[in-house]
């Protein structure tokens, strides 16, 4: 477990948040981006300010020890992290909260505790470590229910088990990300997943959302990386699923799981492929004139065979910002790459790629202050504090993320770009849109948008969704997934219809009536399906 203080209303850990120097140097910063000077900053409330609606569940005292009303833990579990989540926090009144927050150190205290959420009649929400930023875990829209029970899994965080032979661990849901690396590390091997959200994110979140991390060109979405999983069902059944290499006997069970969001039980364990501590480690920045060159040679390196363990590509506005949280300056875009590798010499890895991206007008950096992978990996992991920050000055500022086509591109870069500007000045009078890739493969990449725009207090709320709403519109128009490793969650639910075939749907549905008759785990997640109820068979005389 961590020893650091989750932030009840805001980003990470309240020891993490931007320091006064960080604070200082962000206001110019800022002013330039809005195109003016930043209002005062208005304080996040802590937990203590935030009014929440009597828990309507009275705890037993069977378990007593697992299950909590306290008000500062509903007030940590009742909202995810998306920048809605932060700005409904800033009002200081929730009218949704869970009733109970249950933290069960073990299977047995998890099936307990989903008896007496049966007996209770009350909804469950699955929580590991509530970095969401698309509402997954929000105690919202349950009315049904005669409460809310949010499940905490952090407690269920050991080691269970490590195969050096095989490269994996099998480890409990509710492990953060330092720790699980720390175990595998002494063992010689490496997890090498670093979401944006490592520090302070699950196992069990990361698959539980096919999530996707920092180090993963070859290893991109976390689902790739499960070998096994254990899964405790609403109606007290327990799913585990074999270890094994690969398989054909039927759909992949893990699947099933992987991206489920706890609406088809609870992940309690992952069995992970790990790779063998790498030995050998190079790396440098290749700079560009312009972010559809930057794109071109990263086509072309991923097609000719050539995989980095890193790529990422800051289009020109994303190189600008990350050297001006450094005190320095930008022009063009900047190309990361990093190769690794546990027996062998990278070095030809790297020559060939840096020859590739010469051939499409790539200059290879050379280290220090001219090199600007130094600045963006010392600012990545900070960014959502940024947020926050900007926050507090009144900013409406926020992410988005989908996935195209190489064919689809630099067409998709520039159209959801220049949808976006439209949609900030009409809503905000302007702002500023960055993109990045942040996950390429041989038939595209993930393309990760941020905006940012003066905003009014009062208006905060509606000013980003109807941004959001530009945003989620440009990528259905120009052919990509409404999130690439977010997760669907309740802000893209309406949108994934756009993607998921109906027959697909509803399959899912059919798969939950049976796994959870009742529908009490994480209601309201799920897309609706089209039709109330399925077609008779034909022939039928139903």
């Amino acid at each position: 477990m961590h020893n650091k203080t989750r932030n009840p209303t805001g980003w990470g850990f309240v020891e993490d948040a931007m320091s006064p120097a960080e604070r200082k140097a962000l206001i110019p910063m800022a002013g330039a981006l809005f195109g003016g000077q930043l209002p005062e900053a208005v304080a996040a409330p802590t937990a203590a300010d935030i009014s929440l609606p009597p828990s309507r569940l009275p705890i037993p005292e069977s378990l007593a020890h697992v299950l909590t009303d306290d008000h500062d833990a509903r007030v940590l579990h009742a909202r995810g992290r998306s920048y809605p989540d932060l700005v409904a926090l800033r009002r200081t009144t929730l009218t949704e909260a869970p009733d109970v927050v249950a933290t069960p150190d073990s299977e047995q205290a998890l099936l307990d505790i989903l008896d007496w959420c049966a007996r209770s009649k009350a909804a469950v929400i699955p929580f590991g470590g509530g970095s969401s930023v698309v509402g997954g875990v929000n105690a919202e829209g349950m009315g049904a229910f005669d409460g809310v029970v949010t499940l905490s899994l952090q407690a269920m965080d050991q080691i269970h088990d490590i195969d050096q032979r095989a490269a994996t661990v099998h480890a409990g849901a509710g492990i953060l990300g330092p720790a699980l690396e720390s175990a595998v590390k002494a063992q010689g091997l490496a997890v090498r997943h670093f979401p944006q959200s490592y520090f302070h994110s699950s196992l069990g979140g990361w698959v539980a959302t096919r999530g996707a991390g920092h180090f993963s060109t070859q290893h991109a979405k976390i689902e790739d990386r499960v070998q096994a999983l254990r899964v405790v069902l609403p109606d007290g059944r327990i799913a585990e699923t074999q270890r094994l290499p690969a398989g054909s006997v039927g759909v992949d069970p893990n699947r099933l799981w992987c991206g489920s969001e706890g609406a088809l039980g609870v992940i309690t364990s992952v069995w992970l492929r790990c790779v063998r501590e790498p030995q050998h480690r190079v790396g440098c920045g290749v700079a560009f004139d312009d972010f559809p060159s930057a794109l071109e040679a990263a086509r072309m390196l991923l097609q000719s065979g050539i995989y980095p363990t890193q790529l990422r590509i800051l289009d020109p506005y994303e190189h600008m910002i990350s050297r001006l949280m450094a005190g320095r300056s930008a022009k063009g875009a900047l190309m990361v790459l990093a190769f690794e590798s546990a027996g062998a010499p990278v070095d030809g890895l790297l020559q060939a790629a840096q020859d590739i991206a010469a051939e499409h007008g790539g200059r290879v950096q050379q280290g220090g202050d001219s090199d600007g992978t130094g600045d963006w990996k010392n600012t990545f992991f900070r960014q959502p504090y940024l947020r926050d920050a900007m926050l507090d000055h009144a900013g409406v500022v926020d992410t988005f993320e989908t996935a195209v086509l190489w064919s689809q591109l630099p067409d998709a870069y520039h159209g959801i770009r220049q949808r976006v500007l439209d949609a900030l000045q009409r809503e905000c009078g302007g702002g500023a849109v960055t993109c990045r890739v942040t996950h390429a493969y041989s038939d595209g990449c993930c393309l990760y948008f941020g905006f940012f725009a003066p905003g009014r207090r009062d208006a905060l709320a509606t000013q980003w969704q109807a941004i959001r709403d530009a945003a989620a519109e440009a990528v259905t128009a120009f052919g990509g997934t409404a999130s690439h490793h977010h997760a669907m969650g309740r802000m893209h639910r309406g949108y994934a219809r756009d993607e998921l075939p109906e027959a697909f749907i509803d399959a899912l549905h059919g798969a939950r009536s049976r796994l959870d008759p009742e529908g009490r785990m994480n209601p309201g997640l799920l897309p609706e399906p089209m039709r109330a109820t399925m077609p008779a068979p034909t022939g039928s005389s139903a």
